[in-house]
């Protein structure tokens, strides 16, 4: 009898410290959460950076001034093509400044990364060689869960 209860208190104290502590948020694979940081458009590319709270580690480092603004700085910035360009995505999210995500991503597939799907194309050849556009990992989103 002793020993049960040993046994039955033993592991309540162990369930309750497992559950008692406060564990960093696991995304499903695939699943990401952040926040749209900035837009690109004319000899920037067309597309959208997201800095991502979770998970950390997929997307680039960095910092960027676009002309007349002021700094951004990043630590997990992922870049995504517009909303529009996205065809199997059915959203209302706006793909503006301060748009908060939580959606699922993949890898860009070898025809994709060809393609003009980043690219403002109205301004295709005439953008001069000394425009760059600021460092960040290119994904697609397949699918946008929820956003505020």
């Amino acid at each position: 009898m002793k020993t049960t209860i040993k046994i039955l208190l033993l592991s309540g104290l162990i369930a309750l410290m497992a559950f008692s502590c406060e564990k960093e948020r696991q995304s499903a694979n695939n699943q990401a959460e952040g926040k749209i940081i900035a837009t690109f458009d004319r000899c920037y590319g067309y597309w959208v950076m997201i800095e991502v709270e979770n998970p950390s580690g997929i997307g680039d480092t960095g910092s960027f001034t676009p002309p007349g603004g002021s700094k951004i700085k990043y630590k997990n910035a992922i870049g995504i093509p517009y909303f529009n360009r996205l065809p199997d995505v059915k959203t209302d999210a706006k793909d503006s400044i301060g748009t908060w995500l939580n959606f699922e991503y993949r890898n860009l597939t070898d025809t994709e990364r060809h393609s003009p799907i980043f690219v403002d194309t109205s301004f295709k050849g005439i953008c001069p060689d000394n425009i760059i556009p600021p460092e960040a990992k290119m994904y697609i989103i397949t699918k946008i869960i929820d956003y505020h």
